[in-house]
């Protein structure tokens, strides 16, 4: 069923989930920011064209804009993670699955992370803080310290993200990556995030 009024909490929901200001998304759009800032504000919607536009770009059924509780989409919740830390200063990245992990500023100050992907990545994924050190385990589900073999992703066939909302400008990264996988670090044009990409060698 559709609700239209869920939607000014649905595209700022998919905006943040992409790591875009208002700004980024208007320019994408073609529209202005201001635009943008009343859609998420509850007094006004886009131009009925703009709606497969908008799914388009953030790679969702038109349905999720309107607010269509589908099957699927409950169905994904059971596969996220999300935690907020302290402030710190060094965030260390253990690779051990393929994964993107993506480094966004958060503009309120807080530490948060956000994992979604298939549900044995979620069961061996990991963070936990110790004083100022932030650590992220991203594990190996074969448990073992020296290569990454293909696995059951029970049906899931999106991508494993992970998302850090970092509330300081000064803290340090560090990836580990312990297996035949290959970690690099870029910054995205599209979102202007650093991010880090962890693949097969040679993928």
């Amino acid at each position: 069923m559709y609700n239209l009024e869920e939607f000014c909490n649905i595209i700022a929901r998919l905006r943040k989930e992409k790591g875009w200001t208002q700004t980024v998304l208007a320019k994408k759009l073609g529209i202005s920011a201001q635009s943008i800032s009343k859609w998420e504000c509850g007094i006004g919607y886009p131009d009925v064209t703009l709606f497969p536009v908008i799914a388009e770009l953030f790679s969702v059924p038109i349905g999720v804009i309107f607010g269509e509780k589908s099957k699927e989409n409950k169905m994904m919740k059971e596969y996220e993670y999300s935690k907020e830390f302290k402030d710190c200063k060094q965030i260390t990245v253990y690779f051990g699955n393929i994964c993107k992990v993506e480094f966004i500023e958060n503009t309120n100050g807080v530490f948060r992370i956000e994992a979604e992907g298939d549900p044995v990545f979620i069961k061996y994924f990991d963070a936990e803080q110790a004083d100022d050190q932030l650590t992220v385990q991203i594990k190996n589900p074969s448990g073992s310290v020296i290569s990454w073999k293909p696995y059951d992703r029970e049906g899931y066939t999106g991508e494993n993200l992970v998302r850090i909302y970092v509330g300081n400008k000064d803290v340090g990264y560090n990836n580990v990556n312990y297996l035949d996988l290959q970690a690099t670090a870029r910054d995205n044009e599209q979102t202007g995030n650093y991010e880090i990409v962890c693949d097969r060698l040679n993928a």
